[in-house]
């Protein structure tokens, strides 16, 4: 690995290569303008760019051919690198080769990770693969394309993701399902480019045929859900090979082969200009964290003119240019900081560069603020976490994933520091558990502790862990009591009671509280909860249910799908029906607006995660469960804001669901309303109110 060549810093100026292309609006689409020193924008005149500094850092050679695709792992730490036959991930810090994963033959010019990191996407000729990035096997393999897949982008949400082909054909695969679940078809045009919106509603789309520079290229957005067409732009003269959304999304770029990039106003259609620095055609298009500044690589047709640039979006100054590539840069890939960039090329090499704005637009200060608020710095007093209960795997897990030296940004400073023990005498996968798991808490260096206030004095916060939910009033009520922020596993409780007791008293000492499992961050159930799946009419869900006797029987495991139906349908479960077998439990739901919410509880045959959601645009399936990592990033929110992710009544609402399930069963199946068993329970929770707050 060795070290690139040269960034230049600079300001742009209003009218270049005199006057043959300008920086900015000095050329609108609409019209022309002629306006010296000036431009067209919402600011009107062209203002001075801020200063950047951008370092050049190693550069990876000894690639095969060309290199076509890059992608970050999310932690910043690998590259994936797409050239002919196959994608070589390499060490983002030293450039050593870590792993060779073969694809066969034509060049891979689509890959990106999973957001977890754990797998990579791979465009190929007829398919995207599924790929482990730990042992290099494929995984899984989708086959709607019929041509060279040219670009692949993951929705924001992680449940979804777009296909761009050389077929002339964008198309949206489902994690859940082999086959696409829409598709677009362009006649006459390759697909080249694909980007989502940040709020995953919009698709935008690049169009054109570079082997036909005569022809125009277009650019297409489209309505994610419905694939209607949004906005369409055929301004490009030749293909387009880049686009990207900017701002909130309320903007779009286009990179064409005519060297330049259209900016369009997504609300009004409108254009907003075009950014004309560009010598040699874009090949590459990004935008920085806050979408105030773009970032554009072009080359081609001659052996000079390689370069990618920095460049506001508002008025289109320059802010660096970065040279070093020896032939055309046809890709790049901006960590998801922004704070690095890696650029690929036909000369087979990969730069990467160090970016920092000192006096960037205002989008994008703000932006770098969040980013680095959330960073680990010493300077910023870590946060102390405390663990009651070790009788579950959920202890260890959240602990590894705090206590990890390289934990990225939104869970890193978080450090589970002590953990108090104790089981339940009576439920014997509790004693059998606690002994191995504290050894693997000491071997993350956290200190055990022999009582709930010798843990309290330790911490600024607290994971509720133990897997008995009936001691758990007991045992939150010293941490309520010091005002520590507390998430409790589920169940909060092991009874109705106990659940409005301790949200009742966490209200009452004004400490963030919250339960939930990890099911509510299902990808595709919070889709549709978010009304992107179209508004929900009813939903099916099913998840393990094995009974514990010392609870009430979905409490224990239950809860799981009982979670994933609440977060698809929301709240307002009326009446509840239950259905029992030993194999089995139905649960049925009816909703105040008419809806009907299933829980199927499975004990015999095969199991799993998962359920249907039937909405007035069609029927998806949930699913793609994402692990214990979105439900830790929640928690760790609220520890550092105060804020409660889950509206108490929904939390209370969900075991109110399940506690009239059991009065069902009691009843043969008879419908029990909901405000029956809290009215109920409401009245035996007020004597352990009264005691809490003693």
């Amino acid at each position: 690995m060795t070290f690139h060549d040269t960034a230049r810093i600079g300001h742009a100026c209003p009218n270049r290569d005199s006057g043959r292309r300008s920086n900015w609006l000095t050329h609108v689409l609409t019209a022309a303008f002629a306006i010296a020193g000036s431009v067209f924008g919402l600011h009107g005149t062209l203002q001075a760019a801020d200063p950047v500094s951008v370092t050049p850092g190693p550069r990876i050679s000894g690639l095969k051919g060309w290199v076509t695709a890059i992608a970050w792992s999310p932690n910043g730490q690998q590259l994936a690198v797409g050239t002919k036959g196959e994608v070589a991930l390499r060490d983002a810090a030293t450039g050593d080769i870590i792993r060779s994963l073969p694809i066969g033959k034509g060049q891979v010019r689509a890959v990106t990770y999973l957001p977890g990191g754990e797998a990579l996407l791979i465009g190929g000729y007829q398919a995207v693969l599924q790929m482990d990035v730990a042992s290099g096997e494929v995984v899984r393999k989708w086959t709607g394309p019929r041509g060279a897949v040219t670009a692949i982008a993951i929705s924001p949400s992680g449940s979804e993701f777009a296909v761009a082909s050389d077929d002339e054909t964008v198309q949206i695969f489902s994690f859940e399902k082999d086959e696409a679940i829409q598709k677009k078809a362009f006649p006459d045009e390759p697909a080249n480019a694909v980007a989502w919106s940040p709020d995953g509603a919009r698709l935008a789309i690049g169009l054109g045929d570079e082997t036909r520079p005569t022809r125009p290229g277009r650019l297409v957005v489209l309505d994610a859900q419905s694939g209607d067409v949004v906005l369409e732009k055929s301004d490009a003269r030749q293909s387009v090979t880049g686009v990207a959304f900017a701002g909130n999304g309320n903007r779009v770029l286009a990179g064409s082969l005519d060297e330049r990039v259209y900016v369009y106003d997504l609300a009004t259609g409108e254009a907003h200009g075009f950014f004309g620095g560009h010598s040699r055609p874009v090949n590459a298009l990004g935008t920085l964290p806050g979408g105030a500044v773009a970032v554009s690589a072009s080359g081609g047709k001659f052996k000079d003119g390689q370069n990618t640039k920095l460049w506001q979006i508002e008025d289109g100054a320059e802010l660096a240019v970065l040279e070093g590539h020896d032939a055309r840069i046809s890709a790049l890939a901006l960590t998801a900081d922004g704070l690095r960039l890696a650029t690929g090329s036909y000369d087979g090499t990969v730069a990467i560069w160090s970016i920092a704005m000192s006096a960037a637009p205002a989008e994008a200060v703000a932006a770098t603020e969040a980013i680095e608020a959330a960073k680990p710095e010493e300077s910023v007093k870590q946060i102390r976490i405390g663990i009651i209960g070790l009788d579950t795997s959920h202890a260890t897990a959240f602990a590894k994933l705090l206590n990890d030296p390289k934990a990225e940004a939104d869970v890193a400073n978080c450090k589970v520091v002590a953990a108090y023990p104790k089981g339940s005498p009576d439920i014997e996968s509790s004693v059998t558990r606690v002994p191995g798991y504290t050894e693997q808490l000491k071997e993350l260096g956290v200190e055990i502790v022999d009582s709930i206030p010798a843990l309290v004095e330790k911490v600024d916060c607290v994971l509720l862990e133990t897997n008995d939910g009936r001691p758990h009033l007991e045992q939150v009520l010293p941490v309520l009591k010091a005002g520590k922020p507390c998430f409790i596993d589920k169940p909060i409780a092991g009874s109705l009671a106990d659940a409005i007791a301790i949200l009742s008293l966490a209200k009452h000492y004004k400490v963030p509280v919250f339960s939930s499992s990890s099911l509510r961050y299902v990808p595709s159930a919070l889709d549709a909860r978010a009304g992107k799946l179209g508004k929900v009419l009813g939903c099916d869900a099913y998840s393990p249910a094995s009974l514990e006797k010392t609870h009430p029987d979905l409490f224990w495991y239950g809860i799981h799908g009982v979670e994933l139906l609440f977060t698809t349908m929301g709240p307002g479960c009326q009446s509840v029906t239950r259905v029992h077998t030993p194999g089995m439990d139905q649960v049925t739901g009816t909703w105040a607006d008419g809806r009907i919410g299933t829980f199927r509880g499975i004990r015999e045959g095969k199991s799993g995660y998962g359920g249907t959601v039937y909405t007035d645009q069609g029927i998806s399936q949930l699913g793609s469960y994402p692990g214990y990592r979105p439900l830790v990033v929640e928690f760790v929110k609220m520890f550092r804001t105060g804020e409660v992710p889950i509206d108490p009544k929904e939390t209370l609402e969900i075991y109110a669901f399940m506690e009239a399930a059991d009065e069902s069963k009691r009843m043969n199946g008879a419908p029990v309303s909901l405000e029956f068993v809290m009215e109920r329970a409401r009245q035996e929770a007020e004597e352990k109110i009264a005691a809490g707050k003693k």
